[in-house]
């Protein structure tokens, strides 16, 4: 089978001829109809993320945002039989058994493995999952449709949730890329107003056409006081930018919450006496719970949410993670196979 390997964080990325992997006990091989490239993606190719660079698997699989078809299953398995159409997220697995999995927190484990990082990914002709982590696609859903929603959907379905986002509050979206897209419709479909923020102009049009009350160029940083006198209640950061969290931090009100859902290579340098005068909530959200999943592919299915996708075939993989690095990306990109 096609598979694109990344040989070690900031090393070579090529597409290449593997065997098909075979589920372990527990486990379900699922033929790859669509595989969602993210951020992610890139972060692990650069070795962005020095904190996690011993968990990365060596000679790996890249992708974690996977639709299609069980193929086979490992013994054990009885919820999932071949032909069913399901999702495997970056969540590939969690131990269950401490304090955040008890708590209904498990995108929080500290034991969590994932799909794309630790264990082979889905930007492949088939893909290995934990069938516990899999949930099944509802009807109506393409599978280029349902892909991206497996990490950027979800991830901010879950950090919206996790802000109580209600109806009649406000809410600001920073960077509107595949994630941002999203925020601004399920903001949105929480009867939230919704203030989209970018600097590039298509990005900001789509985000109109999906709902935004507000969009708002954020080029020139003189529109800050008016952004802050929206006063809103929630700001959502999307995009992997120090930027960005500076900018959520002067336009949030006074007790609002952040909502942490891009992760920069780096640290980003933050003022603390800001943050403590205005007594503002930093909530962090890594991906997001298999109900979670459920749900937002339900939204999905329900035309609550879109995805603005385009397909290419894994064999242009490589060239598609350039253009992500460089944002010259507008909506998501999904992989199917070429043939």
């Amino acid at each position: 089978m096609k598979a694109v390997k990344l040989s070690e964080p900031k090393g070579v990325i090529e597409v290449r001829d593997v065997d098909v992997p075979e589920p372990a006990a527990g486990e379900v091989l699922i033929k790859v109809e669509a595989s969602g490239l993210c951020y992610t993606d890139v972060h692990i190719c650069d070795g962005d993320w020095d904190i996690l660079d011993g968990q990365i698997k060596r000679d790996l699989t890249l992708g974690h945002e996977a639709i299609g078809l069980v193929e086979t299953v490992g013994p054990g398995v009885t919820e999932f039989k071949p032909g069913d159409r399901v999702a495997a997220p970056f969540l590939r697995s969690t131990c269950g058994k401490c304090k955040r999995c008890r708590q209904g927190h498990e995108n929080h484990c500290a034991h969590a493995t994932a799909l794309g990082l630790s264990h082979d990914g889905s930007h492949a002709d088939y893909v290995v999952a934990v069938a516990d982590y899999v949930v099944t696609v509802p009807e109506g859903l393409s599978p280029a449709e349902a892909a991206p929603l497996v990490c950027g959907g979800m991830t901010v379905y879950g950090g919206l949730q996790d802000c109580n986002v209600r109806t009649g509050q406000k809410v600001g979206v920073i960077g509107l890329g595949g994630l941002g897209l999203y925020a601004v419709q399920i903001a949105k479909a929480m009867g939230a107003q919704v203030y989209a923020m970018e600097l590039d102009e298509e990005k900001l049009e789509l985000a109109k056409s999906l709902g935004a009350d507000g969009v708002y160029s954020v080029a020139d940083p003189s529109i800050v006081p008016e952004l802050a006198a929206h006063e809103m209640d929630v700001v959502m950061v999307t995009a992997p930018s120090h930027q960005a969290h500076q900018l959520a931090l002067g336009i949030v009100s006074f007790g609002g919450k952040i909502s942490l859902c891009a992760v920069p290579g780096g640290e980003t340098p933050l003022s603390m006496t800001a943050s403590i005068f205005k007594g503002i909530t930093y909530v962090s959200q890594g991906v997001a719970t298999r109900q979670q999943l459920k749900e937002v592919l339900e939204l999905a299915a329900a035309g609550k949410v879109k995805s603005h996708v385009q397909t290419r075939p894994l064999s242009e993989a490589p060239e598609a993670i350039s253009q992500l690095r460089d944002r010259s990306i507008v909506g998501r990109v999904v992989f199917v196979p070429d043939h």
